[in-house]
């Protein structure tokens, strides 16, 4: 939740934001980091599945599905759905940031495990 606090992307989140946030509901804070787990169960089945032992060539793969998934998505929320492009770059940068971190960190983590 960092990257959507006031320190960093929050300020630019809530002023395009199309919806007022007078109190997220407490349910999304159980909900949220779900979508986390189901993304690095997917990194890590890639991670093993592909024997990625460099964590450079997994920086690179999680660039690639990045640019595949969420920046074509967020891009398509853009153009279709009148999404602000400055807050399309805010969630895109945190999912980038996020894959980034995940590939990375499992990267190494399996490499010392064998």
């Amino acid at each position: 939740m960092l990257w959507y606090s006031p320190l960093l992307f929050g300020t630019i989140w809530e002023k395009y934001r199309s919806a007022p946030n007078p109190a997220i509901p407490k349910w999304t804070i159980v909900f949220a980091p779900v979508r986390e787990i189901i993304a690095a169960l997917v990194i890590e089945f890639l991670i093993i599945s592909m024997a990625l032992s460099n964590w450079r060539w997994t920086s690179g793969l999680m660039f690639l599905l990045w640019v595949a998934f969420h920046a074509v998505g967020m891009a398509g929320a853009i153009i279709w759905d009148n999404m602000q492009w400055q807050l399309g770059l805010v969630h895109a940068g945190d999912w980038l940031m996020k894959m980034q971190y995940m590939g990375i960190v499992l990267t190494i983590w399996f490499n010392k495990k064998s």
